[in-house]
């Protein structure tokens, strides 16, 4: 039992080797780099030639290859030889320029978006800059009415306090004196019976 431990391990890392190993052989890509190299039905210059491939036909997988040449599928569908230094495995100047291109449209493209939220941004900041700045001096003014409502209020309320300062004394007064003169008559009675 002890003995198989070896074996088991080193199957292991086989199996993690071949696991690791595998996906970056998939996810190698290769191209046709020249323009229009030929593609035969053999390895070789004396093989019938069966198209013309454009430069930048993505090579799906290399079948068979040897010193000189390799059995490719394209992308396209088409299978063949063609001589083993036309497949890269670096994208071509052609296909990273049309890259390059398509994305510099797209970045413009972005940028006329992004300019024209921009402006309609700006324009939305100056309707409440200037809604602002007209609420604020609503607001000022509103409070300086306020203020001086406050004050005429403060001013009416003591004016009132006054007023009812004056009444009531007045009508003290005047009660002390209805008092005093039904005292006065009375006693002016009294004294009259005592005479």
């Amino acid at each position: 039992m002890l003995a198989a431990w070896p074996r088991i391990a080193t199957l292991c890392i086989v199996l993690a080797a071949c696991a690791f190993l595998v996906p970056q052989a998939a996810a190698q890509s290769w191209y046709i780099d020249p323009a229009r190299p030929a593609l035969r039905t053999g390895p070789g210059m004396n093989h019938r030639i069966t198209a013309f491939i454009p430069m930048g036909e993505r090579v799906l997988a290399i079948i068979e290859e040897n010193e000189e040449w390799a059995h490719v599928r394209l992308a396209s569908g088409k299978e063949g030889w063609m001589r083993k230094n036309y497949v890269v495995n670096v994208k071509p100047s052609n296909l990273l320029l049309e890259e390059l291109q398509r994305r510099h449209a797209e970045l413009e493209t972005k940028a006329v978006r992004l300019e024209e939220e921009n402006r309609a941004l700006k324009s939305q900041n100056e309707q409440i800059s200037t809604s602002l700045s007209t609420k604020t001096s609503a607001m000022e003014t509103l409070n300086r009415d306020f203020s001086e409502l406050q004050k005429d209020a403060d001013a009416k309320s003591f004016q009132m306090r006054k007023y009812l300062i004056f009444f009531f004394s007045g009508a003290a007064i005047l009660f002390i004196g209805i008092l005093l003169g039904l005292v006065m008559k009375r006693q002016k009675r009294k004294s009259m019976y005592m005479v």
